[in-house]
């Protein structure tokens, strides 16, 4: 998953990069392109790295509760 992540990030990023640079016949067609590769990025790319990152980790940790408010708290008067 990890690498495919990468190959995508710098696929998208490549054709963002070639569509900005070169010119197309059809009219307004690299602004067509870059347009398709932010949403893929936002809806395809951003979604799977987000999974990726956190599939592992406990909702519990990401919480805010009372108890590490109070953590938080002692932490900042120790200092």
């Amino acid at each position: 998953m990890k690498y495919f992540l990468i190959i995508l990030f710098v696929a998208l990023l490549g054709v963002g990069i070639f569509a900005y640079n070169y010119e197309f016949q059809e009219e307004n067609f690299e602004q067509k392109v870059i347009g398709i590769c932010i949403l893929i990025f936002s809806f395809i790319w951003m979604p799977l790295f987000i999974y990726h990152r956190y599939k592992n980790k406990k909702k519990e940790d990401f919480i805010l509760s009372k108890d590490k408010l109070k953590e938080m708290n002692d932490f900042s008067r120790k200092e």
